[in-house]
């Protein structure tokens, strides 16, 4: 599968008043107009991710420094990362490891993680290509400010905020699209 190698283009705080931030992705390389892809991510995800991106200094190790001391240390280099999926708004991604000897390991990350090491370490980030293609967002105004995200890059809770708005807009068609998916997912859980 191709990969795609994406940078972080910004971190949204427009998701108010929910804790929810938009992590907002773009691709190196390829397309004239670059596609994007954002990740619905907690408060602390984005704060742990503006704190790697301006180099902020503690005074103390924070937990993606003492990560970065143990992989050093212990003669492991970061390759890169990976996501491969997106499930009800969930990414998931992979992080790959060469050891002293030259075999190679991956572990399982959160992609907030993946990202705050990456800005620590300077590994590059990639997204498979299918991913990108089915997740990016879409523009949806000529001036680029409207934009879509695919349903199954937003998380439950915000598909519940915007079912309330959807009725309390009198948008009927919507609402019922929204609430079919949360029922749909809900089913999934139990299973």
């Amino acid at each position: 599968m191709n990969e795609v190698e994406v940078r972080i283009i910004g971190v949204s705080d427009l998701l108010r008043p929910s804790t929810s931030h938009a992590l907002i992705l773009e691709e190196m390389f390829g397309y004239e107009v670059k596609r994007r892809l954002a990740l619905i991510i907690g408060a602390r995800e984005a704060a742990d991710i503006r704190l790697c991106m301006h180099k902020y200094d503690t005074s103390r190790p924070l937990t993606f420094d003492l990560i970065n001391s143990i992989i050093t240390e212990s003669g492991l280099l970061v390759e890169k990362a990976v996501i491969y999926d997106v499930s009800d708004g969930i990414f998931s991604s992979y992080i790959y490891f060469i050891r002293p000897d030259g075999s190679q390991f991956k572990v399982d990350s959160r992609t907030t993680d993946a990202f705050a090491m990456s800005l620590k370490m300077g590994f590059p980030v990639y997204v498979l290509e299918d991913l990108l293609e089915r997740e990016k967002i879409r523009i949806i105004s000529a001036d680029g400010a409207g934009f879509s995200m695919p349903i199954n890059s937003v998380g439950t809770d915000m598909l519940k905020m915007d079912l309330e708005a959807a009725i309390n807009n009198e948008d009927y068609e919507r609402a019922a699209m929204l609430r079919d998916e949360i029922s749909r997912r809900k089913e999934n859980e139990k299973c």
